[in-house]
């Protein structure tokens, strides 16, 4: 059942956000994978002080002991786990309960001398009430071999083969993916002779079926672009971070793209909703957490919050020990991942 009013992912004056960051342990283990609960609200009394308070959630091993461990993405306090994406090792989790589920292995097994990457997107299929996760495997071996996908429903806990209809790659950098209003998104390309064609790939949770979404040209083959999916204003959008250097710092502008009537049969018309920057200090953007206000990882691998119409930077008692951190816009629940309470 679906219990939570976070899955069209409303920003509220207190949100909540969870980080994935690796921590250093004392003990012989070394490394850790650690979800952070982050409270975040602006106290009218204090203007634009930002409060945070923080709670750790500890994810239990194998997969919290996994350096590659990252969140393929959250819906109504779940969070979708994976290891590298060369592993079909995935989970769901809900930190609230502490309730864990390990999926089963994957039905896509690939032919001799073949090795996939694996992608893997996670949502709730409203027309169903069941939670999926869709995994898709491509090729990153020599010659030409198909993409293939899978489906895992919560209510039946077994994988099943389902058609693809692209034969591009997917990005699996941090933030080239996510989840919104029963559609997963994935950034993806195509490999061309001078460049590569970009492209997002999406698919609808309850028909089960991919869609594809060009882009602007010029996203296309800019040296140094940085991309990243977001959820703004009610629907995705894209921001674009692009390198310049300023003296001896290096500084970031970006710029946020969001298109009227998202989706297949829709014509694509790409608006720019506002241009960020140059920012110095900042390695990478993380979630809008605000309309105007976003999260980013700074080159210290610390969290800070900036207000895009303010211009300020808050900096926040989140820290890393590598280039890991990913962040979901978080709500708690009491919905089980265990398939035998679906």
């Amino acid at each position: 059942m679906n219990l939570s009013n976070s899955m069209h992912n409303k920003f509220s004056s207190f949100t909540s956000i969870v980080f994935k960051r690796t921590i250093l342990k004392d003990s012989s283990d070394g490394k850790q994978v650690s979800l952070s609960l982050l409270n975040l609200c602006n106290n009218a009394s204090d203007g634009e002080h930002l409060h945070s308070v923080v709670q750790e959630f500890s994810v239990p091993p194998p997969m919290g002991l996994a350096s590659s461990l990252e969140i393929a993405d959250y819906c109504d306090g779940i969070i979708c786990l994976n290891t590298e994406k060369a592993s079909d090792r995935a989970a769901l989790y809900n930190p609230s309960i502490k309730e864990l589920n390990f999926l089963p292995k994957t039905c896509l097994l690939p032919p001799p001398y073949v090795k996939y990457a694996y992608h893997v997107g996670f949502g709730y299929d409203s027309k169903a009430k069941d939670y999926k996760v869709v995994r898709i495997a491509c090729s990153i071996s020599l010659g030409e071999h198909p993409t293939r996908g899978e489906i895992y429903t919560l209510s039946s806990n077994f994988w099943r083969e389902i058609k693809t209809n692209f034969s591009t790659l997917l990005y699996s950098t941090i933030g080239s993916s996510l989840y919104f209003k029963g559609v997963y998104y994935w950034y993806a390309f195509k490999k061309e002779l001078e460049h590569h064609k970009e492209f997002i790939i999406s698919f609808d949770m309850s028909e089960e079926l991919f869609h594809h979404t060009s882009l602007p040209d010029r996203f296309h083959g800019a040296s140094g672009c940085y991309i990243r999916l977001v959820a703004l204003k009610e629907s995705i959008a894209v921001m674009t971070g692009l390198s310049h250097r300023r003296g001896c710092e290096v500084a970031k502008t970006y710029e946020v793209w969001g298109m009227e009537g998202f989706g297949a049969g829709h014509k694509e018309l790409w608006i720019k909703y506002f241009t960020v920057g140059p920012l110095e200090g900042i390695e990478y953007p993380l979630v809008f957490w605000k309309t105007d206000e976003f999260l980013a990882a700074t080159y210290d691998l610390s969290a800070v919050s900036y207000n895009v119409c303010t211009q300020t930077f808050n900096y926040l008692p989140i820290h890393g020990t590598q280039e890991d951190l990913q962040t979901v816009v978080y709500m708690n629940s009491i919905v089980s991942v265990n398939p035998r309470q679906q």
